[in-house]
Parts: structure tokens; sequence; C-alpha cells
């Protein structure tokens, strides 16, 4: 029995599960047979894991290691789910005969994918499900069970859907981690860095990262023309942001600093991490289907033209030979229905007992 399950085993999971565990809690670690197979045999064989950089160092064991759901969520207090975003369908099917209404689930990053799971476990389901805006942690699995992280943790916001369940989502959440509320999950999600960061700085260094499997964007791929396109996407966001209502949180003068590499010597492990690898990396897939297609089409449904993230999505899926406006999640994929700020807000805080349970 675990006091928390962490499902999924690339780099962020391997860390929370080993973060965690150092800090004196129980924990499992899930991963499903045929995925991050290098992470979790590297993590067996080196006996746990070695935590390096500027978090918590040390040594760490995850109590168990499973690709059995139900023996990973036995007796758990709280769920970290750690997948891509494409995952996050079938994982709701999965975990749907298994959550029982004091489960509670918070996703890092969530990508809108609480609201996926919450819809897939039909509005009979009791259970509080989140997410965090933007990853818990930055950090990377390196070989032989070592792992990586940039900082250590510093407080997230987070979200239910419905944000009525955010009062006990931070009451579950705060017994592992510090944590503050954002409005909804919208709020949440779009505010994730990389809605701005990813997509831009990629595909500006297309060459490079195709050139050089283990290209690192924050150390390879900056310069004023990248940082000055991603503040173009950020200006478009900033008027969607203001017509929902919602904060707005600046992350393009992190990039201002870390592009100054003779100066922050501080950040120099932030600049290092690896990736993206390829041209279908997350940081492109991911972010083209996903936080910048919810980004522009919640702009078309409030009238606000978004050229530079239209066009960012047209030429990741000219890249690499797809249409990801056809393959984007949709605001409707989420029972978005709404076309005004109070619509789609009140939708977010209340959720929709009238929707029937999502069958993916």
């Amino acid at each position: 029995m675990t006091q928390v399950a962490v499902l999924g085993g690339g780099g962020t999971g391997c860390y929370i599960a080993a973060e965690l565990k150092l800090r004196g809690f129980s924990v499992s670690l899930y991963e499903e047979q045929g995925f991050w197979k290098e992470n979790i045999q590297g993590i067996i064989d080196n006996g746990g894991v070695e935590m390096t950089g500027l978090g918590l160092n040390g040594f760490a064991k995850p109590d168990l290691i499973t690709d059995d759901l139900a023996q990973a969520l036995e007796g758990a207090e709280l769920l970290v789910v750690s997948m891509v975003a494409w995952r996050h369908e079938k994982l709701a099917r999965d975990l749907k005969p298994l959550v029982t209404d004091d489960t509670a689930i918070l996703l890092s990053a969530g990508n809108f994918g609480s609201i996926r799971l919450k819809r897939a476990f039909g509005p009979d389901c009791r259970a509080v499900v989140g997410e965090t805006s933007g990853n818990m942690f930055s950090c990377r699995m390196l070989e032989h069970g070592m792992a990586i992280a940039a900082g250590q943790y510093k407080a997230k916001a987070v979200a239910a859907f419905p944000a009525m369940d955010n009062e006990r989502l931070i009451e579950r959440v705060s017994r592992f981690y510090p944590c503050t509320p954002a409005r909804n999950v919208f709020e949440c999600a779009l505010n994730a860095p990389n809605v701005v960061i990813h997509l831009a700085g990629s595909l500006l260094n297309t060459c490079g990262v195709e050139r050089n499997p283990k290209f690192a964007l924050y150390r390879d791929g900056l310069s004023a023309g990248v940082i000055s396109c991603q503040k173009s996407v950020e200006q478009e966001k900033k008027q969607v942001m203001d017509a929902m209502g919602y904060r707005m949180v600046i992350h393009t003068d992190h990039m201002e600093r870390l592009v100054q590499y003779d100066k922050f010597p501080e950040l120099d492990c932030f600049r290092s991490l690896a990736g993206p690898s390829s041209m279908k990396h997350r940081y492109i897939v991911e972010d083209a289907t996903i936080g910048d297609s919810i980004l522009m089409q919640l702009a078309q449904r409030l009238g606000i033209a978004t050229p530079t993230v239209h066009a960012l999505v047209q030429i990741a899926g000219a890249v690499n030979g797809e249409d990801y406006f056809d393959q984007g999640l949709k605001l409707e994929d989420l029972g978005i229905t709404g076309s005004t700020p109070h619509e789609i807000n009140s939708y977010l805080q209340n959720g929709d007992s009238q929707n029937q349970t999502v069958h993916y």
C-alpha cells in the first residue's frame, strides 16, 4: 500500500516518484508495458534512482515498480499522472473501473487532461481530478537510473475540473506539495510555458534538431529572433487571457535570461536539459495538437486573431507531413460548446451534469 501512485515512466514521472520517496513518502511507480523501457529497466538495474542536479540529491528506490495499474493504485491517497497528452484517452479507460469517490488525481502537466478524464469517468463519479500549470519539475532521466533536475520544486498553480472541486484538490495535493489554486483548468493549462516556448523555439531550429539528436533548445536554440517569435505568441495569448478574465504568466522574460549565456550561471543546468530530440518530439507534436491548438480555437470563438500561432501549427504539420489542424484536440472534445467567456467559464467552474459519459 502506497501514499502516492505515480503513473508514467518518462523523465518527470520517474523523478517525481524518486523525489517523493526521498522525502519519506511511500510511492508506487506505474508504467504500461512497452513504454519507457529504458527508464524503468535503468531504475531496476540500478536498484533505484540516483538524483542529481539542483533539486534534491540522493538515492531513492520506489516502494513498487509495476505495470499493474490496480496494484499501483492500491491505497494511494493521490495519483500523479505524468504522461504525454495523447495517452490520456487510454488512461481514462483504464482508470475508470478503478477510481472511487475518494480518488484524487493530479496531472503534471495537465494539457486539459483533467477534463478528459473526468468526463470519461461520468457525471456520477465524485473523484477529484485536476492538473498543474506546467510540469512539476524541469528534469530528465539520464542513463543507468540517474536523474537530473534544473531546480527544486516551487509551489504550482493547480485547478480541478470542475473548478468547484478546487478546494478538495488543494487539500489532497497539499499533503505532498504546496500549491495554489488557479481559476480553472483553462487558466492553468494556458499558463504552462510550453504553449509559448516549445513550438516556436523548436520549429525555428528544425535543421539543428534534425542534425543533432542531443540538441538542447535552451543551450543551442535561443536567439533574439527566436525569442521575438515566442513573444509574438505570448502577445496573442494575452489577448485571449484578458478576454477570458484569466491571470497571465509571462515566460519570455526567462528566455531572455537564458539567452545571455555569459551570465546567470545558475541557469546552466536548465540550459543543458536535452530536447527536442526530433521533430516528432512532444515539444512539437504535443504543443501543436494540444496547447496551441486549444489556444487557437478559443481565440477563434472569441473573435481574436492569432496569426503566429496559426502559422506555427501549419508549419509543424508541413515539417512532419501531418494535418495538425485536423488531428488537434478540439474544444468540443472537452465539452466546450459556449462561445462567450461567461459561458465557457461557467462550464469550467460547474461542469455539465447533462453531459453523458464520454466513451473513448
